[in-house]
């Protein structure tokens, strides 16, 4: 039983391990998505006591308050996402009973061969938990109440007197948390774990017999505790900024438009002067910046007809060297994606630049930085490739 026990885990284990690599995709509801944290984050540890009751095949023998015994709950989890967690958890302590005839666990003669019965009992266990509140109702950091119902397998024991039962149990049962602050919960679990009839020494009637329990507790969640949502749209109160930014980088555009006219018209007529007479001209450009979609480094059109315009002025100065700078935002992804997804930018550029547009790869260099250098305020403006003036 100890085998199937761990056998559990390890398919618990398993289920989060492929969790973890996704996050919850739900881009137009409120419940989602979220980005997964960390392997380490998101724990939990519950301690708590109440009472349980065994039912058995005789147990109608005694009253139920007679039936009462006390009972323990130690448990260890995660939360793999604000809806679905998992847990391992010992619970148990002690069983009373009823029999008719003597049990190995018979603790003393009633009347005729009807027998008290206790025993020490314990079950290991994985649970798979839904938290209801939050896959319903959205998730919320700050509910007072959240609801989870679970289910589970593993191994009970029971034993008294030298002697022991081994069995495989399953478990089903509703938790609620109560939160006292972001570190506390008050826990309450209703559980009811079911075993085969031999359970408690003695076998028939039904095939399975099952034990409740109530038990209340306390429950520390370890940090990070939080979810973080990630979301595709990203709503602007006020647009100014980004309005005046957009305008500005026009204003450079049409300016470097215009230089790239007057320099042409001036190549012209250096020309046409006499041999003697010998001008150089540099063209003066001014850094462009090609934004991005969150997650994303395709081009679009917009951004083409401007690398078009840049590549032209590239051209003019075969001799000069410009730096393709890629960054990524830093609130999005971690640290690993956004540099991988700063070097797919900045090569798209290059790629375009180079394989469209006709400038000489040995011209440009790509330098990639991630979420590491974030060079404008806020997110949007970090989603970028600038091309600078190696000068």
């Amino acid at each position: 039983m100890k085998k199937v026990f761990l056998l559990s885990v390890v398919m618990l284990c398993a289920i989060f391990t492929y969790a973890q690599s996704e996050t919850i995709i739900d881009v137009q509801s409120k419940r989602g998505p979220y980005v997964t944290n960390r392997f380490f984050d998101n724990w939990f540890i519950t301690a708590g006591g109440g009472v349980q009751v065994y039912m058995g095949e005789n147990d109608s023998y005694g009253s139920f308050g007679k039936r009462l015994a006390p009972a323990l709950d130690i448990s260890l989890g995660k939360w793999i996402t604000p809806a679905v967690g998992v847990r391992v958890q010992y619970s148990g302590l002690q069983a009373k009973g009823w029999s008719q005839g003597m049990t190995p666990y018979s603790d003393g003669l009633v009347s005729g061969d009807i027998y008290k019965e206790k025993f020490n009992v314990m079950n290991l266990h994985a649970d798979f938990l839904w938290n209801i509140s939050n896959a319903i109702s959205g998730y919320r950091s700050d509910r007072f109440w959240d609801f989870v119902p679970y289910a589970g397998f593993g191994w009970a024991r029971s034993w008294a007197n030298e002697d022991d039962r081994n069995e495989m149990a399953a478990s089903v049962g509703l938790l609620h948390n109560l939160r006292l602050s972001d570190a506390f919960d008050i826990s309450i679990d209703m559980r009811l774990m079911v075993v085969h009839q031999r359970f408690d020494f003695v076998s028939k009637g039904s095939a399975f017999e099952g034990m409740g329990s109530v038990t209340a507790g306390i429950t520390y969640n370890f940090p990070v505790r939080s979810f973080q949502r990630a979301s595709d749209i990203i709503v602007v109160d006020d647009n100014t900024e980004f309005i005046e930014t957009i305008n500005d980088l026009q204003r450079r555009l049409s300016s470097a438009q215009a230089a790239r006219e007057s320099l042409a018209r001036e190549l012209a007529a250096e020309r046409g002067k006499a041999p003697e007479v010998v001008k150089e001209v540099h063209a003066i450009l001014p850094d462009l910046a090609i934004f991005f979609e969150i997650g994303k480094a395709k081009l679009t059109e917009k951004s083409m007809v401007n690398l078009g315009y840049v590549a032209d002025a590239i051209k003019q100065v075969p001799d000069r060297q410009f730096i393709i700078f890629a960054s990524a935002d830093k609130e999005t992804g971690t640290p690993a994606f956004n540099q991988k997804l700063s070097e797919k930018r900045g090569n798209a550029v290059f790629e375009a630049l180079t394989q469209k547009f006709g400038v000489a790869p040995e011209q440009l260099t790509i330098q990639a930085v991630g979420s590491s250098d974030q060079r404008f305020s806020g997110a949007a403006l970090n989603r970028v490739v600038v091309i600078e003036d190696n000068k």
